[in-house]
This record gives C-alpha cells, structure tokens and sequence, in this order.
C-alpha cells in the first residue's frame, strides 16, 4: 500500500515536469520577423555570442594546429567573436557528435549595415 503511493506521487511528479518542460499548454510568443533573426543552428552547433556587429571582422588569424589529443578529433578553426570590439576565439579540437563528422566552419556574412555570425556546425 505504501509502496503504491510513492510510485503514484512519482508518477505525478514526473507529468508535472514533462508538461512545464513542453511549455505547459501556453501559446508561443509572437514570431519575430524573419529577416531580423539569423536561422537556427543545425544540430550540434558551436555558438558563440552576440551574433551581430557593426563592422566587417579583420582578416582571419593564421593558427598553429596541436597535436590531436585523441584519435577521431576534428580541428575546429578560429574564428573573430564580437564582443563590443573584435575578439579572437582560438581554434581547437573536438569529438565529432555520432554520425557526424565534417565541420563546416562558421563565416560572418553582411546583412544591411550588419554582420551576422553564421554558426559553424557539424553535418
């Protein structure tokens, strides 16, 4: 008998999270415009943060590539960040998600007076 309500109050429990998890009936915010907003990443992406600036970035760093550190790992290049003036993000490796095993590398791309950061991703 006690056992029975522990598993019913888990069972509760557990309905509880899966509907908050799933946004519990309330409708979505009103879309954004679509030009305003860069596509979602494909899954497995690297994102970096802010996704836009006000200027083109500087040319790419040449970078010195280390050693693997295990077999399978994919080099994932440098890129320029924006973070209120140009960062440099080095360059480093990384285990290829199952099934996946390219890495296209993300590219800034000019958007009306802005640049936007294209995530690079696995595919």
């Amino acid at each position: 008998m006690k056992q029975t309500g522990i598993l019913l109050t888990l069972l509760a429990s557990m309905t509880l999270v899966l509907v908050v998890a799933c946004g519990g009936g309330q409708e979505a915010p009103p879309a954004l415009q679509e030009s305003a907003l860069p596509p979602p990443p494909p899954p497995g992406a690297v994102v970096s943060e802010p996704l836009a600036a006000p200027q083109p970035p500087p040319p790419v760093r040449q970078e010195a590539m280390t050693p693997p550190p295990a077999s399978g790992s994919v080099w994932v290049p440098g890129y320029w960040g924006w973070e209120n003036g140009w960062q440099w993000k080095a360059g480093h490796w990384e285990q290829p998600p199952q099934r996946m095993t390219a890495w296209v590398p993300g590219q800034w791309v000019q958007e009306g007076q802005h640049w936007v950061w294209r995530p690079g991703h696995w595919q």
